[in-house]
């Protein structure tokens, strides 16, 4: 398997879009529209939401306290005195690295650039937009298996990724749920009326910046690191849910995502959305929201690891080649920030990645760490490690 970066652009004549970039268009407007209206009278995403920044605050106050640091809240998030300054956190997102690090990580086609220059292995990948969706058309063609589209720019957790993309079909319909996550992440449609801004991100989703990726074999293993030290790794599994006999696949996920949320502990967990990629990873196993699958069959619902359950993650540290953490570690000083979530693909974390195909798949700043707290051997209490850092420093 030959992993390359995207090769340099090549400027050619403006051409009319084709049908299935108008498709794929008018796909991605009722996508952000339905997305439009969810993150506003969905109550299970506001729920989620509220107990998401609460349980991230607890997080935090729970490791200051241990510590004896003094807090203060600021808005939705906290203020944690430090000896010669302060940290200022809100969720995972912290003060920790300024915003032109932040912004150079959120351009996952950039961060392919700089990872690329270090020789760190990456997925073969093309930049494209919904104008120019035969760019993307001609890069799954010449694919020898499925792709992953995504948003390029601004968008976390997941949102808008969708994988096991293996047709033009499938294509139009991950585009356009990529460009509607990324005009909803937007960040330069903020200002102005909310009118304005509305008409902002429509007319956006055309341009919206893409990324179509071949698709990696292995298991996701996300390795946290704070000032270039590996702080912790965990091996993140796809979510799963088993079948009754009696229910559909979408009451068993709404069933399941109303009990996360009544029950949601201190560590955390996100609710499962009803998302592209999961009707397509759906679609591999022949069922749909509307099948009801045999009792005791397992289900996987995505093929993304986000919204799985916080058993569903494992501590892998011990599990890590050294190979694979310098690798980690490169990619983390690559894009220059503090506390650094490197998302790595391989079929064994034992071996090199150059032995096993495996790759970086991204670097995430301000990483969310609730899967760092899993009830299992070897969780870290990842926001009293960064105090106690922080502290000492």
């Amino acid at each position: 398997m030959t992993l390359t970066a995207e090769p340099p652009k090549r400027s050619r004549p403006a051409t009319a879009p084709s049908a299935g970039s108008k498709a794929a268009n008018a796909r991605g407007v009722a996508e952000l529209a339905r997305l439009l209206v969810a993150g506003r009278v969905s109550p299970d995403r506001r729920a989620s939401t509220r107990a998401r920044d609460r349980h991230y605050r607890q997080f935090w106050i729970d490791a200051a306290r241990a510590l004896e640091l003094p807090t203060r809240r600021v808005g939705d998030g906290l203020e944690i005195a430090l000896d010669g300054g302060t940290i200022e956190v809100h969720r995972a997102a912290n003060t920790l690295d300024p915003q032109d690090v932040l912004d150079r990580a959120g351009d996952k086609a950039l961060v392919h650039r700089l990872l690329a220059a270090r020789g760190v292995p990456i997925t073969e990948h093309r930049s494209f937009t919904l104008a120019t969706l035969s760019d993307a058309a001609e890069f799954l063609a010449a694919a020898d298996g499925p792709c992953v589209v995504k948003p390029s720019r601004d968008t976390s957790a997941g949102n808008g990724v969708t994988t096991n993309v293996g047709d033009a079909r499938g294509l139009r319909a991950a585009a356009a749920a990529a460009a509607a996550a990324g005009a909803l992440a937007a960040r330069n449609s903020r200002s102005g009326s909310p009118a304005t801004r509305l008409r902002a991100k429509f007319a956006e989703l055309r341009s919206v910046p893409l990324l179509i990726e071949r698709q990696v074999t292995g298991e996701d293993y996300r390795l946290l690191y704070l000032d270039g030290v590996l702080v912790d790794a965990v091996h993140r599994m796809a979510p799963t849910v088993v079948g009754d006999g009696a229910h559909t696949v979408a009451q068993i996920v709404a069933r399941l995502n109303a009990r996360r949320l009544r029950h949601a502990d201190d560590r955390g967990e996100s609710t499962v959305s009803l998302d592209t990629d999961l009707v397509r990873t759906l679609g591999l196993q022949s069922l749909t929201l509307a099948s009801v699958p045999e009792a005791g069959r397992v289900v996987r619902l995505k093929t993304t690891v986000n919204g799985n359950a916080l058993d569903d993650n494992r501590s892998a540290r011990h599990l890590l080649h050294p190979d694979v953490v310098e690798q980690g570690a490169l990619a983390a000083s690559a894009v220059g920030a503090r506390l650094v979530g490197v998302d790595v693909v391989t079929s064994d974390p034992g071996l090199p990645l150059a032995d096993t195909g495996g790759c970086v798949l991204e670097v995430n700043t301000t990483p969310g760490f609730a899967f760092h707290y899993h009830g299992g051997d070897g969780a870290v209490d990842v926001a009293r490690v960064v105090l106690e850092r922080l502290a000492r420093a």
